[in-house]
């Protein structure tokens, strides 16, 4: 059974919007990520902030443009669903931002979930711009 474009892009709104909740969930010293961070220093932690505030609004950009099928919003969707991927790749790659603590089992596991929501953004993406 093949999706429509509507119904494609529609699910990937959906997953890439879950993807931002899920994501949001893991802010510096909320209930989940509760590493310290105060040796990274303040340009490199407010830079890194500035970062994943700037691919929250694309995605959510993106996330409203799929609802109404624009193309150019589903390749807006594919490039956030990846920063998604790499932020989470080098965090739990340990590359940046590095803290002395561990990371505690509750990130990694919503960190797992947010590159399994990614990658379903980034296919149902790809069927609407009918790629796949």
């Amino acid at each position: 059974m093949t999706l429509s474009v509507a119904q494609n892009s529609k699910a990937a709104s959906k997953f890439l919007f879950g993807l931002v909740a899920t994501f949001a969930t893991l802010v510096p010293g909320g209930p989940i990520e509760t590493r310290d961070f105060t040796d990274l220093g303040g340009m490199a932690f407010w830079g890194f902030n500035a970062f994943l505030i700037g691919l929250a609004i694309l995605a959510i950009c993106a996330g409203i443009g799929l609802r109404k099928e624009n193309r150019t919003a589903m390749w807006c969707a594919i490039i956030a669903a990846w920063a998604y991927v790499f932020v989470v790749l080098l965090d739990l790659g340990a590359v940046f931002p590095t803290s002395p603590d561990p990371i505690p089992l509750a990130l990694g596991l919503v960190e797992i979930l947010d590159v399994m929501l990614a990658a379903y953004v980034i296919i149902l993406a790809h069927r609407a711009l009918g790629h796949l």
